[in-house]
């Protein structure tokens, strides 16, 4: 079987899809089927991968990215026999629509959504202030009711639909796909036996993932300040991504004279992030929005301390507060920077309860997020 494989982030970039892409794509070399990747990226990287990394240059110029992302499709994927598609949706869309043509062949599809890329694009251009649910039913811009109208359109042209969560099941079918067409099948994480963590003096927090306006970074970093000022030192922070609101994040850092408890680590490969999580004490995350996010179930992995939002798929990893402590938002969008506060406070004076959720959480993606077992049902779409 030959599968042609699209995605919008791909290592060394970090993320859902950056993660998840290298692991199936290797999944099915191993099981002998020809593989091809097709990815954006920042900069020329040696292919050092057993199947074939296709990169665009991210930087070039859309009027010139657009239709060579098609072009591009079109060469590298005309003798597929399936096209998963994890991101480039509608550069995904217009190219196997020419491909098949060509070909004269019926090609099937596959799509993976992890979120709703309109949303993104309205937050990171400051075009609307809607939480990711609001956003779903409210009007918008011309601009905005087109990529609404686009993301919707290409999840329907496809044969299949997967999704993170059940959360994102409910979205996807609410923009016109066929209920039928939509499978649910958790991402999953590497298992292991690591002892659990010896509660230290000085108190570490870590957050990972792409540093963009909805993850409401100077919340936690207002949070930390406010820790910091009853126990000096006490507790740090370290962000490990990069993203559009790193300037702003840095200057927020300086300003608050924060350079000695919080690092901006930038960009780091997938391989080295584990390294922070082995460091850290607490995983904090005050998102308005995540699809399922993976790097939560990496953190239970290596026992740490799970502070979230429960918003989109989250919450089927938290289950109300059973594997991780809860962190809600004011008004669907940003956490309050002293309830992070009282939470982590809770925490420490609450050891033993806090084990408790760490050992449920352990044990329920063992059972629900087992990476080598969810993994292996990616398998059964591509026949």
């Amino acid at each position: 079987m030959k599968v042609f494989i699209t995605v919008g982030i791909f290592p060394p970039d970090i993320g859902g899809p950056a993660s998840f892409v290298p692991k199936v794509a290797q999944l099915f070399t191993e099981k002998g089927h020809e593989v091809r990747v097709l990815c954006l990226s920042d900069e020329k990287h040696e292919n050092n991968y057993s199947y074939e990394v296709i990169r665009i240059m991210r930087l070039t110029n859309k009027l010139i990215r657009w239709p060579l992302t098609i072009i591009k499709m079109i060469f590298h994927g005309y003798r597929a026999d399936v096209w998963f598609i994890n991101g480039l949706p509608m550069e995904a869309y217009i190219a196997h629509r020419v491909t098949s043509i060509l070909s004269m062949k019926k090609i099937k599809t596959l799509r993976k959504v992890v979120g709703d890329w309109a949303w993104e694009r309205g937050r990171n251009l400051n075009l609307t202030e809607d939480s990711f649910d609001d956003f779903q039913k409210n009007k918008h811009s011309l601009h905005l009711e087109i990529a609404k109208f686009s993301r919707g359109w290409t999840a329907k042209k496809v044969d299949k639909v997967i999704v993170p969560s059940e959360h994102l099941r409910g979205v996807v079918k609410n923009w016109g796909v066929d209920g039928e067409k939509i499978d649910v099948l958790y991402n999953g994480t590497k298992i292991s036996n690591q002892g659990n963590k010896q509660r230290k003096e000085e108190v570490s927090i870590i957050s990972v993932g792409r540093l963009a306006p909805w993850k409401n970074i100077d919340v936690i970093i207002e949070s930390v300040e406010i820790l910091n000022q009853e126990h000096k030192d006490k507790y740090s922070l370290t962000l490990v991504g990069d993203g559009p609101v790193r300037g702003n994040l840095e200057e927020l850092i300086k300003r608050k004279g924060l350079g000695s408890q919080i690092k901006i680590t930038g960009q780091v490969p997938s391989k080295d992030v584990p390294l922070y999580l082995n460091k850290a004490d607490i995983y904090l995350q005050a998102s308005g929005y995540e699809g399922l996010p993976h790097v939560i179930l990496e953190a239970i992995n290596h026992k740490l301390t799970i502070i979230s939002t429960p918003i989109g798929g989250t919450n089927e990893i938290l289950r109300d507060g059973e594997c991780g402590w809860v962190l809600p938002l004011v008004q669907g969008k940003k956490p309050d920077s002293q309830e992070i506060v009282r939470i982590v406070k809770q925490i420490l004076k609450n050891e033993d309860k806090d084990q408790l959720i760490k050992d449920a959480a352990f044990e329920m993606i063992n059972i629900e997020f087992n990476e080598d077992k969810n993994l292996k049902k990616y398998l059964e779409y591509i026949k």
